[in-house]
């Protein structure tokens, strides 16, 4: 019996746009940016920024050393919040029903400067974040990141759930497999999935 649900951020609940973010970054003169923005698992210092290795200041400097020039922050975030493209409001609706009958968390890799993005996605829809989640899970201030079996783990220990009665949603395969080595029940969505069928399917 499910009575814990938890749904991945991107790719599962905002639409990811890497075209668009990838556009953006070469206009303010970062030409190969395509080569690290990555759908699923980021690398190299994008992924130091989504354990909290770098804060957002560091970020951005690494930005202007690849670009050789100076760029202005709201530039760099305004790139950034390219990638996050909407939110289909149907799925907010979808999730603050499930948090009524069950344990609703967020588990997410993700950054500061993303996730100032997409609290403005939220509000955009009449919801507050934090109001949707019974708790959220985020890379960058547990400062570790999925597919790692220990963001699971901590996620375990500190609400108390147990796997075999939790629902694990994401878009990333990697991700999706750690969850089952731990035993937990999983979803692999796509974004352009049904996500309310897909879930109540489940439950």
């Amino acid at each position: 019996m499910i009575k814990n649900i938890i749904f991945d951020l991107g790719g599962v609940i905002v639409r990811l746009d890497r075209n668009a973010c990838v556009n953006s970054f070469r206009k303010i003169g970062f030409q190969d940016f395509g080569t690290i923005l990555n759908d699923f698992v980021q690398h190299g210092f994008f992924l130091d920024f989504e354990k909290g290795i770098i804060d957002a200041v560091q970020f951005r400097d690494v930005i202007r050393k690849y670009i050789g020039g100076y760029v202005t922050d709201e530039e760099i975030d305004n790139a950034m919040a390219d990638f996050l493209a909407e939110i289909p409001g149907y799925k907010l609706k979808l999730i603050c029903r499930l948090k009524q009958s069950y344990n609703v968390y967020l588990l997410s890799n993700t950054n500061p400067i993303a996730m100032n993005q997409v609290r403005v996605l939220f509000r955009n829809l009449g919801y507050e974040m934090d109001d949707c989640f019974h708790k959220m899970f985020l890379s960058y201030e547990m400062k570790m990141a999925k597919p790692d079996a220990e963001i699971f783990e901590k996620l375990i220990s500190e609400t108390g759930i147990i796997p075999g009665e939790s629902l694990f949603v994401d878009d990333g395969s990697l991700n999706i497999q750690t969850a089952r080595s731990l035993g937990f029940q999983t979803l692999l969505a796509s974004q352009e999935c049904d996500l309310e069928k897909e879930v109540l399917d489940l439950l």
